[in-house]
């Protein structure tokens, strides 16, 4: 038996086999620092080119593309039947990835909590922010959303009371007149007296 060396966790006993592994594991830490997992149409996009490149030939290889796979059917806007299926080179035999795929699993639940959290805390704000709309808009004190309507109110009703004021004063005025004339129609008739 040959020398065993170990790539990425794997073992090969064939050389040459290692070195692709080495050079599959390099094309993965390549893709994953490129590929943005947030968005699964990109993802999508970037396994089938991957696939149709047949770019990996490895237990390392193939371990990125079942990662990306088992990713790629939790998201709900990609429908299974359009995953492709991995084509496995005859001559390779895949040893037991459950570790990867293990480790996949969890950061992928562990990005969803962050989404979940996200979205919770998004909710909470926009509930807060029509909170404050609504006591604003119920509030009986002048806010900058009613100042104008209360400038015009106030302004209104000091106009009423204006008008009120002036009507009694010319009210007022007229009944004096009234009494002016009727005193100086007296003191005209004592002076008519007097001068006849």
């Amino acid at each position: 038996m040959g020398e065993v060396m170990v790539v990425e966790g794997y073992s090969f006993t064939d050389e040459n086999m290692a070195k692709q592994a080495r050079t599959e594991a390099d094309g993965v830490r390549y893709v994953k620092a490129r590929t943005d997992m947030s968005k699964p149409d990109q993802v999508f996009n970037v396994y089938h080119r991957l696939l149709a490149q047949k770019m990996f030939q490895t237990p390392v290889g193939y371990a990125y593309l079942k990662e990306l796979q088992d990713y790629l059917k939790t998201m709900p806007g990609i429908r299974i039947e359009d995953i492709r299926p991995i084509p496995v080179a005859p001559t390779l035999v895949v040893n037991d990835t459950q570790g990867i795929s293990d480790r996949w699993r969890r950061r992928l639940e562990k990005e969803q909590n962050k989404l979940r959290t996200s979205i919770v805390a998004n909710f909470a704000f926009v509930i807060s922010i029509l909170l404050m709309f609504l006591i604003t808009a119920t509030s009986g004190q002048t806010t900058i959303l009613n100042y104008e309507k209360k400038l015009q109110d106030r302004y209104a009703q000091w106009e009423q009371q204006l008008t009120q004021r002036e009507k009694s004063i010319r009210e007022e005025e007229q009944e004096l007149e009234l009494d002016f004339d009727t005193v100086l129609d007296d003191e005209e008739e004592k002076e008519l007296e007097e001068s006849e």
